[in-house]
């Protein structure tokens, strides 16, 4: 140290962040550039020492490069023949030693690794110094904990999502760095740091190597349960390595163990050899089976049999694994409270907690599709039976056809439980074969091939958007039809929204003519049964009232809007949105007040501006409680 208590002259220190075979780890202040820093402090040998404190260790210079009027005095090195690199310990004039290489000073070679390496998810080195005999090797402060904490203290609150969100950023990392020649050799738990913001960073290069030309480096240390046969066994190396590594941290957040650990080499060999593997789908029921053999597959003791690198093991491990932009959300939150918790644990007791989550983060990948299934059976089951009912051929359900009805009833349901794609199909089919058998054959025809122009190009490409298909004749069956355009908006993207809400529009429509006459609620208890209704009459009258179109445009330009809104996913747009839809749809109800009242006032009766209201409390709720959807990690990597 220098200048008092600062190190280097410049670093001030704060605490100390960890301790090793290695040295020590600080976290100091650059009175500089006025930020945190991490200084890992490396003490030196007296060989280490006199090659770092001849004149340009750290460039490596040649003999012609060197000004040996700043070099120490001969009596203050160590023996010459004490120090391999000396290939001709002494300069021609028999005074003073020529030093062949310096790579070897510790902590130069990894400085020199990761400067090569700049990447959102490497842990940034600012510079190496040396001074006296201890190496200082600076780095960016990373304020968080490492995977070992998280695996080892809040493993009860991963999901696939943080999974997901590690994995991908490890593997992104190691892609970066085998671009540049780069091999890491020591992947693992602890080399592994998640910030406050949830981003996960690799650091440690302490054993990386640049690869040969032929994309091989020399066998180096390694940690036993993170480090593949080859390394063991001190042979050549190549990204495969790293692979098996990186299958090796995935496969122990996923199955909770890590089953290659072991006392000495000979043992950790048998246990890779020999390893009875816990299937990983086993421990999570929204896991798919095929993902085992993917991990299976890159952790294979034969590298030849591992995936030819790691960014082909990522894409077919990424297909399994959760959101990773939700990932980081979550994870940003454990490590907000595992920061809590370090402030407030003893040094004797400590105390992990649980993280406070709040309450919109609570909300699982799982529990959504949940939501939408639930959602769709009840969509499906809802047009099922008004369908049914109205097919004379196959009986009402109380009368001798009861088990036809309800078995295609009960089929239909099932469906939308399960495909909510195929559910909706087979419930708006069995709609527009009500209508034909009810006297309405144009509209049953429209209704049909506007449902296979749906399912083809939108109904079927997920769950979100055909269920959200459902929700004009399931929240319109209670009067509130303005729900379809802002669920739209907000769970799909704007063409998307605007291609189901054209559907919904169509089917409000249709329903409407059952007999409300109106498109913000249908009433399925009044019109249920519409034996004897003129519904193509009725159709033709609401397509002639300005009302209508009024109320339609309002519908698709409140779900485009949000929709846009929805694309910045951040907070403040999600806001934006929910305003500006919001007043798109009340505008809406106010021009077909007016149209209505033959243009004598603009105020919306109290059974149109309630459902409004209701539906516009649901949006504000709903943005509340679930978090901005993220299309891109500008915002991640911004922090």
């Amino acid at each position: 140290m220098a200048n008092g208590n600062l190190i280097l002259g410049r670093y001030r220190p704060i605490a100390e962040a960890g301790a090793g075979g290695f040295g020590t780890v600080q976290v100091a202040w650059d009175t500089r550039i006025q930020r945190k820093v991490a200084i890992k402090c490396i003490e030196l040998d007296e060989v280490d020492a006199a090659r770092a404190a001849l004149p340009g260790a750290n460039a490596m210079p040649s003999y012609d490069q060197v000004d040996w009027d700043d070099v120490p005095p001969w009596d203050d090195l160590p023996d010459p023949s004490d120090i391999p690199e000396f290939e001709n310990p002494f300069r021609p004039d028999g005074d003073l030693p020529i030093i062949r290489s310096l790579a070897h000073i510790p902590g130069l070679d990894e400085a020199r690794t990761a400067a090569m390496l700049t990447d959102s998810n490497i842990v940034t080195v600012y510079d190496f110094e040396v001074q006296g005999q201890t190496a200082y090797l600076i780095m960016e402060y990373i304020e968080g904990i490492t995977l070992t904490k998280l695996l080892r203290d809040y493993a009860d609150f991963l999901t696939l999502d943080t999974v997901a969100a590690v994995f991908s950023s490890v593997a992104h990392a190691l892609e970066v760095a085998h671009e540049n020649q780069v091999l890491h050799l020591d992947i693992k738990p602890d080399n592994v740091l998640i910030n406050r913001q949830g981003q996960v960073k690799v650091t440690d290069f302490g054993l990386a190597t640049l690869a040969d030309a032929s994309g091989f480096g020399a066998a180096g240390g390694g940690t036993i349960g993170y480090m593949p046969l080859e390394q063991m066994r001190g042979e050549n190396l190549d990204a495969r390595c790293d692979e098996w590594a990186l299958a090796s941290v995935t496969y122990e957040m996923l199955a909770g163990q890590n089953p290659f650990l072991a006392p000495d080499l000979d043992r950790a060999e048998t246990a890779i050899e020999d390893a009875e593997l816990v299937l990983p789908s086993l421990c999570w029921d929204e896991l798919n089976p095929a993902a085992d053999d993917v991990v299976f597959y890159a952790l294979d003791p034969d590298r030849c049999q591992r995936y030819d690198n790691v960014a082909d093991f990522s894409e077919e491990m990424e297909r399994f694994l959760g959101e990773p932009k939700r990932g980081h959300r979550e994870l940003a939150v454990i490590v907000g409270d595992a920061q809590g918790d370090d402030e407030e644990e003893t040094e004797d007791e400590p105390v992990p907690r649980a993280p406070r989550i709040p309450l919109r983060e609570r909300f699982t990948v799982r529990q959504a599709a949940l939501a939408s299934r639930v959602v769709s059976a009840a969509g499906c089951a809802l047009l099922a039976f008004v369908a049914l009912s109205n097919l004379p051929q196959i009986g009402g359900f109380a009368d001798a056809g009861a088990p036809l009805f309800w078995g295609l009833f009960a089929l239909v349901t099932l469906a939308g439980a399960l495909k909510p794609h195929l559910g909706a199909l087979l419930a708006y089919v069995a709609l527009a074969a009500a209508f034909i058998a009810q006297g309405a054959p144009a509209a049953g025809i429209v209704l049909l091939a506007a449902t296979a122009v749906w399912w083809y190009f939108l109904g079927r490409t997920g769950n979100a958007e055909a269920t959200i298909a459902l929700a004009a004749p399931l929240a319109g069956a209670v009067g509130g039809n303005q729900l379809a355009p802002l669920a739209a908006g907000y769970f799909l993207t704007p063409l998307k929204a605007l291609g189901a809400m054209t559907f919904s529009l169509l089917l409000a429509v249709l329903l409407a003519a059952l007999g409300s006459g109106n498109l913000l609620g249908w009433d399925a208890l009044a019109y249920g049964g519409f034996a004897g209704t003129d519904v193509q009459a009725n159709i033709g009258v609401l397509l002639m009232q300005p009302a209508t179109w009024c109320m339609a445009a309002s519908w698709l330009a409140a779900a485009g809007m949000l929709a846009v809104c929805r694309l910045r996913a951040t907070r403040f747009f999600d806001w934006l949105g929910v305003v500006l839809s919001s007043v798109f749809l009340v505008v809406g109800v106010c021009a077909t007040a007016w149209f209505a009242s033959g243009q004598v006032t603009w105020v919306p009766s109290v059974a149109a501006i309630v459902p409004t209201v209701l539906v516009i409390a649901v949006l504000l709720a709903a943005t509340a409680l679930w978090p901005p959807v993220f299309y891109e990690d500008e915002e991640l990597e911004a922090e």
